[in-house]
């Protein structure tokens, strides 16, 4: 009976991270850019304990949360400083906590001319930030963003934007809910891949599936219920059994 309520409560846990995990992703569906988390159910190594001190085979469960970069929607927008990436690959961002990546393409230009995120955070380019020249002439009808990133006004290259890629994705961690942060040993690809374009214009929508996300919050909400019961039962019984000893 005891191993039961340690199963039952052991099966819960990774519920509740998964609820989590179901709950930010619903919160950031509108996020321009946002990825979602998803969780797997792994055994510990440890679980073949558990079982011997009699926690049941439930106890070495853990859930692990990792990112879908999978791609989401185009939005057109209208706006030059609108920019998406179709295909794999970041943005760099200038921090102040350093460098950052980011698939949230929602630019605007500063005062000084600069490319900077909704956050104030410089857009990089190959040989630095990227800032606007003659500012006070520039119209934003004349300025122009190629599929290779290369920043134009009327028929000038000024800048050239600096978007990378990684090897193993699994390896980056988000900072902010758009940005992330680069392991320190992840190889670096510079340069948008030959299936990479940047679409000036558009924004890419969150990857989060609405209708998905609900539908597995309702199963994990009765699938709670379902071992709460479970637990109040059991406990019930014990208590029983506990009063039938005491005769």
């Amino acid at each position: 009976m005891i191993k039961g309520l340690y199963s039952s409560e052991a099966s819960m846990r990774p519920m509740m991270a998964r609820m989590e995990v179901i709950a930010n992703n619903l919160a950031n569906i509108n996020s321009t850019g946002f990825k979602r988390d998803r969780v797997f159910v792994r055994m510990l190594t440890d679980s073949a304990a558990a079982q011997a001190e009699g926690k049941g085979e439930l106890e070495g469960v853990d859930a692990k949360k990792y990112i879908d970069f999978s791609e989401g929607s185009l939005q057109q927008t209208g706006n030059p400083f609108d920019l998406a990436l179709q295909g794999r690959g970041f943005f760099v961002v200038e921090t102040p906590e350093g460098v950052r990546y980011t698939r949230n393409g929602n630019f605007k230009l500063n005062t000084e001319g600069v490319l900077v995120t909704g956050d104030g955070f410089p857009v990089m380019a190959a040989t630095g930030a990227v800032q606007i020249p003659r500012l006070d002439k520039a119209q934003q009808s004349n300025i122009r963003i190629s599929e290779a990133g290369e920043v134009m006004m009327d028929k000038d290259t000024f800048a050239k934007l600096r978007i990378v890629d990684f090897d193993r994705l699994d390896l980056l961690k988000k900072d902010q809910q758009s940005l992330f942060i680069a392991d320190s040993g992840e190889r670096i690809i510079e340069g948008p891949g030959q299936l990479t374009s940047v679409r000036q214009g558009f924004l890419e929508e969150s990857n989060v599936e609405g209708i998905e996300e609900m539908i597995a919050m309702i199963e994990l909400h009765r699938n709670f219920e379902m071992n709460q019961k479970a637990i109040q039962s059991q406990d019930a019984t014990l208590e029983k059994s506990n009063e039938v000893g005491k005769l």
